[in-house]
C-alpha cells in the first residue's frame, strides 16, 4: 500500500466513526525524506488529507521517514522513543504529535 492509500485509508475509517475526533481541531504535515509532503487536517470530526500542501505555519510538521510513517500509521511505531532516537524531529509542540499518535492508536487497534 502506498503511503497516500495509507493516509486516505485511516482517513476513511476516522470519518465513519468520528466520535474520537469529534471535537478535535489541528493541522499536520507529514515532511518526509527525500522530498514528499503530506497534509492532515482534523475539523471538528471529518479529516481531509493533502498531497504536497502548502507549507502551514500553523501545522504540526513532523519530519520522519516513509517507513516510519507506515509504522505510525499501523499503529506499530512509538512517537516519543522515535523523538528522542532523532527518528522524528518536529515542529510544533511535542504534545499535538502525541495526541496524533492517540488518535491512530485509536483507530488502528
Amino acid at each position: 500500500m502506498t503511503t497516500e492509500e495509507k493516509l486516505l485509508a485511516i482517513a476513511e475509517k476516522m470519518n465513519n466513526n468520528p466520535e474520537k475526533i469529534a471535537t478535535f481541531q489541528r493541522a499536520y504535515q507529514f515532511q518526509l525524506k527525500p522530498d514528499a509532503r503530506f497534509g492532515v487536517t482534523f475539523e471538528f470530526g471529518t479529516v481531509t488529507i493533502e498531497m504536497e500542501p502548502p507549507m502551514n505555519e500553523e501545522a504540526c510538521i513532523l519530519k520522519m521517514s516513509e517507513p516510519n510513517l507506515h509504522k505510525l500509521l499501523d499503529g506499530d511505531w512509538n512517537p516519543t522513543v522515535a523523538y528522542m532516537t532523532g527518528q522524528l524531529k518536529i515542529d510544533g509542540e511535542v504534545r499535538h504529535a502525541l495526541k496524533l499518535h492517540e488518535i491512530v492508536k485509536h483507530y488502528t487497534a
